[in-house]
């Protein structure tokens, strides 16, 4: 029977993202709100070459959707790693929405580490290095565990329980005995 040493969910929490996804989308909606008020509302022309009522509404329409479905995909984000007796799991819905596995024979070796998202990963989600650092799929924070493939891949799961993830994968990758 398969064990699960370790489970965790990470979700994209941080009130600043979500603060910053208002200002870049009030940025872009106020312009398009303010000549559809002064067109519709005042029947003043806004600007030199005024758009028709029907673009500036349609425009409107598209960034307020877009809006809308920006706020529900952070929400609805988030990276869930477990940690079983098989190997370490891991999805990150809405964009990986099955478990992938990395079975514990492909791991050549592993360690949990402080590392840079921005300078290693260029950010964080589901990152791509061109460099030496392989995968990596992280919310947030620092600390990750890094994952040293057989085949020479390297895979890092952020995590916001490092200790408790290396005991996990300590427990995993020791071979079991008959006794």
């Amino acid at each position: 029977m398969e064990k699960i040493y370790f489970t965790e969910e990470q979700r994209f929490s941080n009130f600043w993202l979500y603060v910053f996804v208002i200002i870049v989308f009030t940025i872009a909606i106020a312009p398009t709100a303010t000549a559809l008020y002064s067109q519709i509302i005042l029947g003043i022309p806004y600007g030199e070459e005024p758009s028709s009522d029907e673009a500036l509404l349609v425009l409107l329409v598209i960034l307020l959707v877009m809006f809308v479905f920006t706020l529900l995909l952070f929400h609805k984000m988030k990276m869930v790693t477990e940690i079983r007796s098989e190997g370490v799991f891991y999805r990150y819905p809405p964009f990986i929405l099955k478990f992938k596995q990395i079975r514990k024979e492909e791991i050549e070796k592993y360690e949990v580490r402080k590392y840079s998202p921005i300078k290693e990963y260029s950010g964080w989600g589901i990152r791509y290095s061109w460099g030496k650092s392989g995968r990596a799929y992280n919310v947030k924070g620092n600390i990750g565990l890094q994952l040293y493939l057989v085949d020479g891949k390297k895979i890092l799961l952020g995590t916001q329980r490092g200790d408790a993830l290396q005991r996990a994968m300590d427990k995993m990758m020791v071979k079991e005995t008959n006794g």
